[in-house]
């Protein structure tokens, strides 16, 4: 077996803001649709509640297939990507929640709209005859499109309507990333349908429309907002995008999954398949899924059944899944088939009597992705261990209680990994830890404020496929 070295440096610097929190079972999904509030750019669903969006959606059909595993998902998170311009709009507080009978009371309401420059008011707005709240986006739509010739270009071919958190929208019908700039004023005749019992704006704000964006800006903008997911999961992007994503990936602590419907990628000459590209690249937080059921979602039972369970003690591969089937678009795989795809390192979905299984759960760079989430569990629960007692200790110097409580924070996550099969302890794999003294350290050590030592620990991670040493440089 190949060997691999991973010399890992784990950091727990005292200037640093926050300790790492990364929740290893957070899945994150990736896709541009409109439950996604481009203002709130992240959803996050349960069990018990992500039936709430819609039905035969993509998020709603990913969600179903994720919570339907043997292991239930604590929860999911959904990033808004960009994918095409939006539209901007303005919304205000939510309408849902003041009863419809006193909307229905105003006969004779206005709002007056204005860009800055120009201004143009609907009046006569009449709610005599709703039955419901759920009708008044229909009145104002319908007075928005009775407009002629507005100031405001747009304005009467743009709709108000419900968002996912119940606020009520005014959405322009231009799109792109110009700066929405038409909002709800407290002016006009008749009943002023903006005050705190209506339209409530002074709780609502503009907001501007997004230019498409490409997945890795995606990415970024929703890490800036929830940065505690660690699975990531992405659908409709194109072959170079794919790439794209895996490289920017491939620089963070994360996973990716990709899935891959692209008939090349059983091709044995194909060279422009993404899963040929990143097995050359040998990308290991990257693992490609073929199939040819183009509306399944394999990457969701793949993710929704195995993390949610502890780090490191389960494999990806040859788990049953549920609500997905074979690769194959009319049956199993060929033979020559499975034999490209694993040539390229690429995974797919397998139907064996009456289970259906993922084979083999490796990543493009040829590793157990089981390997890459148990190597960042570990790394990241000593750091997080180590900044958590520099919090708590008043003091950290060079001197051996310091020493002592890093050792003893790697001989208790070193203990954990063992426990969970993540790490090998046997006469021919030992675990072992080697802290110097305080005194071994130089006067130009001390001089830089920083103590750094090399090879702090070594270890074997239990894979099926290479021989996994990792060792450990700490500095403090």
């Amino acid at each position: 077996m190949a060997t691999i070295k991973d010399h890992v440096n784990v950091q727990a610097i005292l200037q640093t803001a926050v300790a790492t929190q990364t929740t290893f079972g957070l899945q994150l999904f990736m896709v541009d649709d409109d439950q996604i509030l481009p203002d709130q750019r992240v959803l996050i669903v349960s069990q018990s509640d992500y039936t709430d969006l819609t039905s035969g959606t993509v998020p709603r059909n990913y969600a179903n297939v994720f919570f339907a595993q043997k292991r239930v998902p604590a929860q999911l998170m959904l990033g808004r990507w960009f994918s095409a311009a939006t539209n901007p709009y303005t919304y205000s507080g939510p309408a849902l929640e003041t009863d419809y009978t006193v909307w229905k009371a105003i006969t004779d309401g206005t709002i007056e709209f204005s860009d800055g420059t120009n201004t143009e008011s609907i009046t006569a707005v009449d709610f005599s005859s709703i039955t419901s709240a759920a009708q008044i986006p229909t009145v104002l739509t319908a007075k928005l499109a009775a407009l002629v010739a507005p100031t405001i270009t747009g304005l009467d071919t743009s709709t108000f309507e419900y968002d996912a958190l119940g606020r009520l929208n005014l959405r322009m019908s231009t799109t792109g990333a110009s700066a929405l700039t038409v909002t709800l004023q407290s002016e006009g005749t008749g009943t002023d349908l903006t005050s705190a019992a209506f339209l409530d704006s002074a709780n609502g704000a503009a907001v501007a429309g997004f230019d498409a964006e490409e997945p890795t800006a995606a990415l970024a903008a929703i890490q800036a907002v929830n940065d505690t997911f660690y699975n990531v999961h992405i659908r409709g992007e194109s072959n170079t995008q794919q790439v794209a994503l895996a490289a920017d990936i491939e620089a963070k602590e994360k996973l990716l999954d990709l899935f891959i419907t692209d008939a090349n990628a059983v091709s044995s000459a194909s060279t422009t398949d993404v899963p040929y590209q990143l097995e050359a690249l040998s990308y290991k937080r990257t693992m490609c899924i073929y199939t040819e059921q183009t509306t399944e979602f394999p990457d969701a039972a793949v993710a929704g059944c195995v993390l949610p369970a502890d780090e490191g003690t389960t494999s990806f591969a040859f788990e049953v899944l549920s609500g997905v089937t074979d690769s194959g678009g009319s049956g199993t795989l060929s033979t020559t088939e499975r034999s490209v795809l694993a040539t390229k390192s690429c995974t797919w979905i397998e139907t064996i009597g009456s289970n259906t299984y993922l084979y083999d759960g490796i990543t493009s760079g040829g590793e157990e992705k089981r390997v890459m989430l148990a190597r960042d569990w570990f790394v990241s629960r000593i750091r997080e261990g180590i900044f958590t007692d520099q919090l708590n200790q008043p003091l950290s110097a060079f001197d051996n209680p310091t020493l002592s409580r890093v050792e003893n924070r790697i001989r208790e996550v070193g203990a954990e990994a063992i426990a969970r099969g993540i790490l090998l302890d046997t006469e021919e794999f030992p675990w072992t830890v080697t802290i110097p003294d305080a005194d071994s350290f130089s006067s130009a050590d001390r001089a830089t404020r920083t103590m750094t030592i090399d090879d702090a620990f070594v270890g074997y991670i239990n894979s099926a496929v290479n021989d996994y040493v990792i060792t450990g440089t700490w500095s403090i």
